[in-house]
């Protein structure tokens, strides 16, 4: 009879020990899940890639690449990104149409980059060019590569694989404030968020390449006020216009990333002189 009396009472026992673990779980999981809101703004990187190191004599380029369950043709597909990239340096073709008006140094309208496809010599890649570092992220790899030649007399000891934790909550300082070389120009480029991370930095180099261009080539035609007067007046402001450019030692220096507006950028440095 006693016995009987007693197990209201040890039901009560198992059932709040049962909620405390439901609590405790609870709590876990909350636990967990603001944790990876704080984590969320952090992209985890290369220091290479955040920052190309400038090395005397040696032309560092990046390549891009998506994942093969090959690693033959990922090695394949990278020395190719990175034979294209040197190319790239060397000289790069752009073409630029232009649909809008020029006013205060800045463009009014649709701008659109084309860059040509640039050749280079499919044969002898693995002896001729050297992939010094890569790293996978989303579905893609990045790389770090120059060419053999030059990399017998460098030091790459300077080059440093350390992977680095960036802060994403806002554009890198550069993007407001270019920095500020002797002999040297600067431009920065833009991506939205992409399917893969390293497509649209792929993206951001073209455009900060294509920005150099614009800053030395710029044709588009100071916005008129008031009534035009002629067909031709309309034609010379409203028009669109194709301009041409071929740009060599433009490198790629810099990378970022800005959650906030899911933004990939590129900084591009070219000698002025």
């Amino acid at each position: 009879m006693k016995l009987f009396k007693l197990i209201p009472i040890i039901l009560f026992f198992i059932a709040s020990i049962i909620s405390c673990q439901t609590t405790s779980k609870q709590k876990v999981l909350h636990q967990n899940k603001f944790h990876n809101i704080n984590t969320r703004f952090q992209l985890t990187l290369p220091s290479w890639f955040i920052e190309k190191p400038q090395i005397p004599e040696l032309n560092l380029v990046y390549a891009y690449c998506s994942q093969y369950r090959n690693e033959t043709t990922e090695k394949y597909k990278l020395l190719l990104s990175a034979a294209k990239h040197i190319a790239k340096y060397k000289k790069v073709n752009l073409t630029i149409l232009q649909n809008g008006k020029l006013r205060t140094g800045k463009y009014i309208g649709y701008t659109d980059i084309l860059e040509s496809d640039t050749a280079v010599n499919k044969n002898n890649l693995e002896k001729n060019i050297t992939i010094i570092y890569q790293y996978s992220i989303g579905t893609g790899i990045l790389a770090i590569a120059a060419e053999t030649a030059q990399l017998k007399r460098a030091h790459l000891s300077l080059i440093k694989n350390t992977l680095c934790q960036i802060d994403v909550s806002s554009p890198p300082k550069w993007v407001n404030s270019l920095p500020k070389q002797t002999g040297f120009i600067f431009a920065v480029g833009f991506a939205q968020d992409h399917s893969s991370p390293e497509k649209a930095w792929k993206v951001a180099e073209k455009n900060a390449r294509a920005n150099l261009a614009l800053q030395l080539n710029a044709t588009l035609k100071d916005e008129t006020i008031g009534i035009q007067r002629s067909m031709w007046e309309w034609m010379e402001t409203n028009h669109q216009i194709c301009s041409s450019m071929i740009l060599t030692n433009v490198s790629i220096i810099k990378h970022g990333y800005c959650e906030t507006n899911r933004t990939y950028y590129a900084l591009a440095r070219m000698k002025s002189d």
